[in-house]
């Protein structure tokens, strides 16, 4: 009966060696590789070529950064680019007012009932 046992514990040991023998050495071998290339490597190189100016000085790269910055801000109207757009025609005989409401997510009043031509809810007459 000891046998069986001691037997049963050997080969389940063996078996789950054998199963995560691949995880360990893949563990192993990609230690390294991430230490020297990816965290260490690819630092100092980036470091060396900053020492050396390949990107130029600081002044340079603040102006490169600003030049390369896109405009992420809200633009309130779309401004034509061609005179025979439809809405550069639109936009050439709209009066200010029209220009005012005309504007897609801004109510001028600041009451968005009224742009989107909606009663109030308490406006709403009940049969009593």
């Amino acid at each position: 009966m000891v046998f069986h046992i001691t037997n049963y514990m050997r080969e389940t040991n063996v078996w789950m060696i054998r199963k995560m023998r691949w995880i360990l050495w893949g563990g192993v071998m990609a230690l390294p590789i991430y230490r020297c290339t990816y965290w260490d490597y690819l630092g100092r190189r980036v470091a060396w070529r900053d020492s050396l100016g390949f990107w130029g000085t600081e002044d340079e790269k603040k102006a490169k950064a600003e030049d390369d910055r896109a405009n992420w801000g809200y633009k309130p109207r779309y401004e034509p680019v061609y005179q025979f757009s439809l809405k550069a025609r639109k936009y050439e005989t709209q009066t200010d007012l029209e220009k005012v409401h005309d504007h897609p997510r801004l109510s001028p009043t600041g009451d968005m009932y009224a742009k989107a031509q909606r009663m109030n809810t308490k406006d709403v007459k009940t049969k009593t």
